[in-house]
């Protein structure tokens, strides 16, 4: 297997298992982020949610107020009728009720009052001891609870001096002084109405008429039902905690268990609220299953199809390398045999050429044998022609065999060797040669060829009859970038004759020169004057099947 190969599998690997990796956190990252999301929509909605609940609190102790400030005469059943569509509407609350100031003064008969309003009788107590309720000692002012409901659960508590109780009297001091609802610090609530962690709403009412305080109006909450009712929703989602910042951020609630009793949690604080005189914290921290790696069914299946299709397509890779190989293994044995066999084919080509070269050769040389036996001057003019002509013919297959490709011929090289030949029959004459580099077919190598041999061979022997001085041959090839080549033959001699006309020329060399430019579809033009002659062949240098 090539170094290249392995580098495009290890490539494909690695680009595949990039991508099976970025699904995997992608889809853990849209989860982490809607877990996120999720847990800041809970926060915010706890915030919120337990400040509206201070709200509607708010509203019933003002509404409960109104109704002890404007009513004459209430009885438990009109007490029962009027706050049980608040008892409904509040979550987590224990009991609503209505305790009188009583002063001392006016206890026994307020305790005659109360004994015809209940079938049963309870003095004023009071607690001792956290869960212990005894009969209230002697006091300047009582607070006996009057009105309660539900009043089933809570028959116990019925008398129960609110005043006895240093954190409930507190409670009602501040709200007799603002007039406004007060909220209690966290309280242990009466064992003999259940108990329990919560906190008290209590707002003082006044006599219309004299401006004294009536009583107070109060709430009662357990603070684990008042959260786990407010909060049904986000305690899926969050552990919460309620600190109470106005005494020192004293817990009034947490589901984190017992190490958040003793203080506050490590929970993120999310925010404060008000509580009419004060200021609860809230503070969260996110379940694990919201705050661990996600580790979602959906990436684990992303990944696994995402390598799978990564295998399944370096098999395809592999399967195809493999095949390519072999046939790359074909193609090359295929053309090694072409190879071969196109070098024996241009061998036997240059073999040819050779040989066809040399029968010329030889060919001149028996015409040498018979020019020498000749008397006749006509004869031995035509049989130097022909020479001429065979050399020409024979010089191009030369060139064609000499030729590595043995398919052209080096216009410049054919021209220079030409005028060699051409220098050994008239040295006299000075050749100058202007040729590009540039290639001819076969097809059009050897009529050009005699052509060029026509002309040079035709000026040598009429141009220079009486003239006296430099003798001057110029070959002047140009190549047009329409591939056209321009082919000048010009001398310095006395010119044509004034009524020359090139179909009427003696010998036959001037027809050779036009059956030759028909074959190769060149243009042959020439003019003359006293300076000297210019003939001109223009061709295509394009071969018929390149042009087809």
């Amino acid at each position: 297997m090539k170094r290249f190969q392995i580098l495009k599998y290890l490539i494909v690997f690695l680009f595949g298992l990039v991508i099976s990796l970025y699904l995997f956190y992608s889809i853990n990252g849209k989860y982490n982020e809607r877990n996120k999301t999720t847990i800041e929509n809970a926060s915010a909605r706890a915030k919120l949610r337990i400040a509206e609940e201070i709200s509607k609190i708010n509203l019933v102790m003002e509404s409960t107020g109104f109704f002890f400030e404007n009513t004459p005469k209430i009885t438990p059943a009109l007490f029962r009728q009027f706050s049980e569509p608040f008892m409904s509407e509040l979550y987590g609350i224990k009991a609503l009720g209505w305790a009188p100031r009583i002063p001392y003064d006016r206890k026994e008969g307020y305790l005659k009052k109360t004994e015809s309003l209940y079938d049963h009788f309870n003095p004023i107590t009071m607690l001792i001891d956290s869960d212990k309720v005894v009969i209230a000692k002697n006091d300047s002012v009582y607070f006996p609870i009057t009105f309660i409901n539900p009043l089933e659960s809570h028959l116990k508590v019925m008398g129960f001096n609110m005043y006895s109780d240093s954190i409930r009297r507190s409670v009602i001091q501040t709200t007799i002084q603002s007039r406004k609802i007060a909220f209690s610090p966290p309280v242990e609530l009466i064992p003999q109405s259940g108990g329990g962690h919560g906190f008290l709403a209590i707002k003082s009412v006044y006599d219309t008429d004299s401006g004294e305080v009536k009583g107070i109006v109060l709430c009662v909450y357990r603070m684990d039902l008042f959260v786990s009712r407010t909060l049904a929703s986000e305690l899926k989602i969050l552990d919460i905690a309620v600190y109470d910042s106005t005494t020192g951020n004293e817990l009034l609630y947490s589901n984190l268990g017992d190490t958040a009793i003793s203080g506050r949690s490590t929970g993120e604080i999310i925010g404060d609220i008000k509580a009419q005189d004060r200021i609860w914290t809230l503070a969260f921290q996110p379940k694990s299953q919201f705050v661990s790696y996600p580790h979602s069914f959906e990436s684990y299946v992303a990944i696994f199809l995402t390598l799978v299709a990564t295998f399944l397509l370096l098999a395809a890779i592999k399967k195809r390398d493999d095949y390519n190989h072999t046939l790359e293994q074909k193609v090359s044995l295929r053309t090694a045999e072409l190879v071969a066999s196109n070098k024996l084919k241009e061998n036997l080509l240059r073999e040819i050429h050779h040989r066809l070269k040399n029968n010329l050769q030889i060919t001149s040389s028996l015409m040498n044998m018979q020019k020498r036996k000749l008397k006749s001057k006509e004869a031995i003019t035509a049989l130097e022609d022909s020479q001429a002509r065979i050399s020409a013919i024979a010089l191009t297959h030369q060139k064609i065999y000499q030729d590595k490709d043995s398919k052209a011929v080096n216009l410049c090289e054919y021209l220079t060797d030409l005028m060699d030949f051409q220098k050994k029959l008239a040295p006299k004459v000075h050749f100058n040669i202007s040729c590009p580099d540039t290639s001819i077919d076969l097809d059009r190598a050897v009529p050009l060829a005699l052509i060029i041999s026509e002309l040079v061979t035709n000026a040598l022997k009429h141009a220079y009859d009486d003239i006296s001085g430099t003798k001057e041959l110029t070959i002047q090839a140009t190549n047009s970038p329409d591939d056209l080549i321009v082919i000048s033959i010009s001398d310095n001699g006395h010119g044509l004759p004034d009524n020359f006309n090139i179909r009427k020329a003696k010998g036959i060399g001037f027809e050779i020169i036009q059956a030759l430019c028909r074959q190769i579809d060149a243009e042959f033009t020439f003019d003359s004057n006293d300076l000297g002659t210019r003939f001109q062949v223009v061709f295509s240098n394009k071969s018929k099947a390149a042009t087809f």
